[in-house]
């Protein structure tokens, strides 16, 4: 039986839409225009708003102080053109300087334009980048010296004059003060608000002492009073035992007698009971506060003096877990030390000690109301 033979028709081409009349193609071209139209202006719309984001960013990057070489910045106006002439003949020159502020003059060789301008911005007739260095200066705990040696080391202008850097110093001071005023207020709004409303509202403060470094024997320090309620500091009180200012011999009786820096006499240790009881001292009326709640670091000095402030036993002591905690540990590594008996392998080893007193801090934790 023969096999039958299969023929497949060939692909036909396509020769385009042959069924269509010539006005609906003339609409189609007309309208394809008109979109290809709408999605050029969009183009261009999106692609102006993309210039004008970036110029914003910019603009935005462009803030703030850089350190740039002059011998580059000289050899870049070099390259301008002259808005007045229209030759690329600038120079540029400096008049003066003021600290790290420099006064610039842009001029023309071939022609008389000349444009002046200063490397820094001005606030309260003074130059920001001078005030600057001197609040970054005193933030590290740094001074004249230093600043002096900071700016030679780095080949800048000639530093500020001893009397400019005093000024500068006394303008940050005030500035300070009053931010930290404002702050203070603040909290004090932020606990009468909590609390119920009244003449004076009762609240709870932690105190704590720190000085200038890790020691008890230094002349500066610092007490703070931190709401227990609001987490925000309600008052500090900086003490000192000496101030150079006051022990200058060239200082004239007046001056002497008006600068008064040293607020405290005896030992430094003393520090924190005193600026405590200064604290609650004032509290009624700088603050509209009573301090009825005393947390502290277990230091029994400081809460004796102002536990009868506003009253016979008026403020409750309270002590921090913390602490306690931590005397935990240290009367037991105290205990092993006096007696070799106690420490060894299975016995009251340093990791047994810390154990010990994680529990004991996690049982107070879940038993403080009880």
């Amino acid at each position: 039986m023969g096999g039958k033979t299969f023929y497949r028709s060939k692909k036909r081409k396509f020769h385009g839409n042959r069924h269509s009349s010539s006005m609906q193609a003339a609409c189609s071209v007309d309208v394809s225009s008109t979109q290809d139209k709408i999605c050029s202006e969009k183009k261009l719309l999106n692609s102006q708003q993309h210039l004008n984001d970036l110029a914003d960013l910019k603009k935005e990057q462009l803030l703030g102080f850089r350190i740039i070489d002059m011998e580059i910045l000289v050899s870049v106006f070099t390259l301008l053109c002259c808005p007045v002439c229209f030759t690329d003949n600038l120079y540029l020159i400096e008049d003066s300087t003021l600290g790290l502020s420099s006064n610039f003059c842009l001029r023309g060789k071939n022609c008389s334009f000349t444009k002046g301008f200063a490397s820094s911005k001005k606030q309260d007739k003074s130059n920001e980048i001078n005030t600057r260095l001197v609040c970054a200066l005193r933030v590290i705990g740094k001074g004249f010296s230093a600043g002096k040696k900071f700016c030679a080391a780095l080949n800048f202008p000639s530093f500020l004059s001893k009397k400019a850097f005093r000024m500068q110093e006394l303008k940050l001071l005030r500035a300070a003060v009053t931010v930290a005023e404002n702050s203070v207020n603040k909290a004090a709004a932020v606990i009468k608000e909590i609390k119920k409303p009244g003449a004076v509202t009762k609240c709870g403060i932690s105190i704590d002492g720190t000085w200038q470094r890790r020691r008890f024997s230094l002349i500066n320090g610092v007490v703070s009073a931190i709401s227990v309620t609001c987490d925000k500091v309600l008052d500090i009180e900086v003490m000192s035992q000496f101030c150079k200012h006051c022990h200058n011999k060239n200082l004239s009786s007046s001056c002497s007698s008006k600068h008064q820096c040293a607020n405290h006499k005896g030992s430094s240790g003393n520090m924190e009971v005193v600026g405590a009881y200064r604290i609650f001292q004032r509290s009624e009326s700088s603050r509209k506060l009573l301090y009825s709640e005393y947390y502290g670091d277990g230091d029994s000095k400081g809460y004796d003096a102002v536990k009868d402030i506003y009253g016979k036993d008026f403020v409750l002591k309270l002590v921090c877990i913390g602490h306690v905690q931590k005397r935990v540990g240290t009367r037991l590594r105290k205990l092993k030390t006096s007696n070799k008996a106690l420490g060894g392998k299975g016995k009251l080893t340093d990791t047994f000690i810390n154990k010990l007193q994680n529990y004991y801090g996690i049982a107070i934790r879940d038993n403080v109301d009880n």
